[in-house]
């Protein structure tokens, strides 16, 4: 009798966790973190820029490459904290140590806490099993709610329509051979190297003023602990490390003056203790840059494609120069 309830129970568990794979491929959807691991983990690169939407974004390292004569690619993400992008560096020096890191650095990011879900987990998922993940998961994975491991189809269930054109997508060559393709439409277009160029029309709304905004006292410990573990990383495998933080547009500046600048004095000061180079491009002046909110697509400072390319430029010639 003790067997055949053992049998059952075996039986049940085989069958949750072939329903939960089952579920996980045709619910969980193609992402830029699948095609920017395996990128980080077949090539070489000078330059590595990790951060933020505001980076994916902003900077197209094609165009980079042109002013500065080195090969980067661009691994910044939507909800790439820093953790992600501790864990991506950690990664990609598994398999070719870069010569530079350049972190975007979003200080709204600092004082917003990543919440448990989809957009929490959807970089780690992508990681082959390696001693890097282990620690990733342990870091960040295990504290979360065990769906977000274990069943992250549970957050993509509203996607449970486009199961059958999901699996057709993971079945195909686009998908097996880390294609692009899948994931431009007539809005957006994503580079071979990481950049999101975004259509965008000058008239169209950029929603509301009213964004989230860096706060001093609401920064949160584990932000600074692992920029500090970024830092003591690079300095012990020898990377240069490089801090930017891309410009918001001109009208949210003025609307909220007096915590720009404060940000900028508060990191400012955290690079020179640490020995990092910081570069803020809200208070850097660009030649002929226009920062006017209708080149960008809201106004927490996400650029349209035309003005990614041209801070690409801007920015490439910076680095260029220091």
């Amino acid at each position: 009798m003790w067997r055949y309830k053992i049998i059952k129970t075996l039986g049940f568990i085989v069958v949750c966790c072939v329903l939960t794979g089952l579920l996980n491929f045709g619910l969980l959807q193609y992402n830029i973190a699948r095609v920017n691991v395996h990128r980080i983990t077949t090539q070489n690169y000078d330059d590595i820029f990790v951060g933020t939407s505001h980076g994916l974004s902003a900077i197209n390292p094609e165009i980079v490459d042109q002013e500065t004569g080195r090969k980067s690619t661009n691994i910044c993400m939507p909800d790439e904290h820093i953790i992600d992008s501790y864990f991506l560096v950690k990664e990609a020096c598994r398999f070719h140590k870069p010569k530079r890191i350049i972190y975007e650095l979003d200080p709204s990011y600092w004082s917003t806490k990543q919440n448990d879900g989809a957009n929490s987990v959807y970089i780690y998922k992508e990681f082959p099993l390696s001693e890097v993940k282990i620690e990733y998961f342990n870091q960040k994975i295990k504290s979360m709610d065990a769906r977000v491991a274990l069943a992250p189809w549970f957050y993509y269930r509203n996607k449970i329509s486009e199961f059958e054109n999901t699996v057709k997508l993971k079945l195909s060559e686009s998908y097996k051979n880390y294609e692009v393709s899948p994931l431009n439409s007539n809005v957006q277009r994503y580079s071979e190297e990481g950049y999101m160029y975004q259509e965008s029309d000058p008239e169209s709304d950029k929603g509301s003023s009213n964004i989230i905004l860096w706060n001093q006292e609401q920064i949160l410990e584990v932000e600074k602990e692992y920029f500090l573990k970024l830092v003591d990383f690079c300095k012990e495998k020898g990377i240069e490390l490089v801090v930017i933080t891309t410009p918001v547009p001109q009208e949210t500046l003025e609307l909220y003056p007096r915590t720009f600048e404060k940000a900028h004095e508060y990191y400012k000061e955290m690079m020179v203790k640490y020995h990092v180079s910081y570069y803020d491009f809200n208070f850097i002046e660009l030649n002929n840059f226009n920062k006017s909110i209708y080149r960008y697509l809201d106004y927490e400072g996400h650029m349209s494609g035309e003005l990614g390319n041209e801070f690409s430029e801007k920015l490439g010639d910076f680095l260029d120069s220091i």
